[in-house]
């Protein structure tokens, strides 16, 4: 039985909202505790956010982005996507001299029993 097969219980192994790994990779922050502490020990962590804002105050956009980013998060990063998969059914249909309700035929097949015969001439990899 193939993987992702209906009936395969490979999904089932773990629970729902439980990690599989809990203890996970231990993180290692070793650097950055001993650079925030000679930070603050030495007073120079206030000299460099002074510098920072100086710098953005002055126009430097770099030092903008710094403190935003620091203060505010990271700004969302936004993908497009063209969804309308229309041409790609006609391109199909042309391909193989299907008709619309041929193909929606074998898009339902495909959805109800879940199987696609890979040696049938119209698969497309």
């Amino acid at each position: 039985m193939a993987k992702f097969e209906k009936g395969n219980n490979f999904g089932n192994r773990f629970q729902k909202g439980f990690s599989g790994n809990p203890n996970g990779r231990p993180k290692s922050a070793i650097f950055s505790d001993v650079l925030r502490g000679q930070l603050s020990e030495s007073g120079d962590l206030e000299l460099i956010a002074a510098s920072l804002i100086s710098k953005a105050k002055r126009g430097d956009l770099e030092a903008v982005k710094i403190i935003f980013e620091r203060l505010e998060g990271k700004p969302k990063q936004f993908i497009e996507a063209d969804l309308n998969v229309s041409q790609d059914w006609k391109t199909y249909a042309e391909t193989y001299n299907l008709s619309i309700d041929e193909i929606l035929n074998e898009a339902r097949r495909l959805l109800t029993d879940g199987s696609d015969d890979d040696d049938d001439e119209r698969t497309i990899n």
